[in-house]
């Protein structure tokens, strides 16, 4: 899967229109309908209401703009994530998904009219100035970000590297806006991050996966490599760090999930057409042959993310500690429009395989510890049931139950649920102060090697 098929599964929403003519494609679309089809009524409603925009508004607007509007609007009225990019934005989509691109490091959605950080990338601009996962932005360059869509906003970011930019942001836990001055550059994604800790069971390897670009499986299974060879050959157990990853191309979800599992179901995918019904099943070895297993998820875990979470759950590989997941259940096709962009579109839903949808649900860990003991907030926790026009879940498929899931090691009752009141503040550069990397660690010490049982 390449942009070839363009099956997405991104955290993402990209905004934006192509201009042309609609009455081709439309007569396709509708095939052999006759011209008193409610849907040429209502394209007649549409162009009287342009004509007397184009002759009344107060200025002449530019008719390529009310078309990108009025398309950007149908788009996003079927669902958050459906929507048009220019031929810029889908080159810089391409790119990105390439593991390069320029900018300020900074995963974006649209909420309710809020621009909101799903999560800064690691080692970029914006994770280096103390940008957070839930930071609302409020003002760019002290321009307000009020009726700004997203596509602008992501436009007003960006720029020549080594200038520099003003965010204000909204902060979960702080009542006082917080200003964050950046310097854009070429950002280049390290998207796969690993580190050996020792604890009394033995030597575990870490790995942080930042996202599902198109070598991510590949460059999970060279860290588990590193891993291995820094230990002289054996590690007790590993965690896998999803946190904040908003997800990427589907096949590298296959391909991750493919790392660490011998057989059983990853992923199926259900649509409006037969050819959009698949289903990945696990074909390779465990590249950590069997060692115990935690993965590590939080409300920014989503799609392709969450695809791995629940593949490696339901077939009983690992054991998930954080908290609950973003919930991002459909998949997008990217569809390129004679070089005018490219229309992404919601062409199918994935489900787990339990057989369930995870749309609006996300995944349950089954060690739930919260990253702070700071109250909630209600920014910082919005997931996918919270976008506009969001999917509700469908009904699940019928499928054989799975197996039980892994039993919990007795440890697993003493770890809290959010760190105790004399926990150091987070420190990204002191793992010591992550409360739970630090709990996964206390938990797959505890596990023992496990024999996977496959889902049926």
């Amino acid at each position: 899967m390449r942009l070839r098929n363009g099956l997405l599964l991104g955290g993402i929403f990209m905004a934006g229109l192509a201009v042309g003519t609609v009455a081709g494609p439309l007569h396709r679309a509708m095939g052999q309908n006759t011209p008193q089809d409610s849907t040429y009524q209502q394209l007649s409603l549409f162009g009287d209401i342009l004509t007397q925009i184009k002759e009344n508004y107060v200025f002449d607007p530019p008719t390529d703009k009310l078309i990108y509007n009025a398309v950007n609007g149908m788009l996003a009225g079927l669902d958050p994530h459906s929507g048009y990019m220019n031929a810029q934005q889908y080159a810089d989509m391409q790119v990105q998904t390439s593991g390069q691109f320029g900018g300020l490091g900074l995963e974006v959605t649209q909420t309710s009219g809020l621009l909101k950080v799903i999560s800064p990338i690691d080692g970029t601009p914006a994770a280096r100035a103390g940008m957070k996962p839930g930071d609302i932005i409020v003002e760019i360059n002290g321009k307000s970000t009020q009726g700004l869509d997203l596509d602008d906003a992501v436009t007003e970011m960006r720029g020549k590297p080594g200038t520099k930019i003003t965010l204000t942001v909204k902060r979960a836990g702080i009542t006082t806006p917080v200003v964050v001055v950046l310097t854009r550059e070429i950002i280049k994604i390290q998207d796969v991050k690993e580190k050996l800790y020792t604890t009394p069971a033995g030597d575990v390897g870490y790995i942080r996966l930042d996202s599902f670009d198109e070598k991510a499986g590949a460059h999970v299974a060279r860290a588990v490599a590193r891993l291995k060879a820094q230990a002289h050959g054996y590690i007790h157990g590993y965690i896998l760090d999803l946190r904040d990853n908003p997800g990427g191309l589907l096949d590298q979800a296959v391909a991750v999930g493919d790392d660490f599992l011998t057989n059983g179901e990853i992923v199926s995918t259900h649509g409006r057409h037969s050819e959009d019904d698949a289903v990945w099943y696990a074909q390779g070895d465990d590249i950590t042959h069997g060692a115990p297993m935690v993965v590590l998820t939080n409300s920014g875990t989503a799609s392709a993310a969450e695809i791995v979470t629940a593949a490696l759950q339901q077939n009983r590989r690992a054991l998930v500690l954080g908290t609950r997941t973003f919930g991002k259940g459909s998949v997008q096709t990217i569809m390129p429009i004679d070089n005018e962009g490219a229309l992404r579109l919601t062409t199918a839903l994935y489900f787990t395989p339990s057989g369930k949808s995870i749309q609006g649900y996300g995944v349950t860990p089954n060690v739930k510890v919260h990253e702070t003991d700071l109250p909630p907030d209600a920014f910082a926790q919005m997931r996918e049931t919270n976008l506009l026009n969001s999917f509700t879940n469908p009904t699940g498929l019928t499928t054989q139950p799975l197996p039980p899931a892994l039993p919990l090691p007795a440890v697993a009752r003493s770890i809290p649920s959010k760190p105790p009141a004399h926990w150091p503040a987070f420190d990204a550069s002191n793992p010591a102060t992550d409360f739970q990397l630090q709990m996964a660690l206390k938990l797959v010490a505890a596990m023992g090697p496990h024999t996977t049982v496959a889902a049926n």
